[in-house]
């Protein structure tokens, strides 16, 4: 079997690269603020807005880590 057209684990994509964070972060207020208008009429509504809202933080927070640690993972 030739290798010669194999990639895999050759190409490496950052974070940055594969998600935008401007774009995540406007999600994320967007999110809030639906969220808490939806308060008073619809608590489901409002818990699932405020769910969706946790997992983008996350998302935010690990990928301003990773700016400012750029380690490599193989280590």
């Amino acid at each position: 079997m030739n290798t010669q057209f194999c990639k895999v684990g050759k190409i490496k994509f950052s974070l940055n690269e594969v998600l935008n964070l401007k774009d995540i972060e406007n999600n994320y207020l967007k999110f809030t603020e639906e969220a808490y208008n939806m308060l008073q009429t619809d608590t489901s509504l409002s818990d699932f807005l405020y769910h969706e809202a946790s997992k983008l933080r996350k998302i935010i927070l690990n990928l301003k880590n990773a700016q400012s640690n750029d380690v490599d993972a193989a280590f």
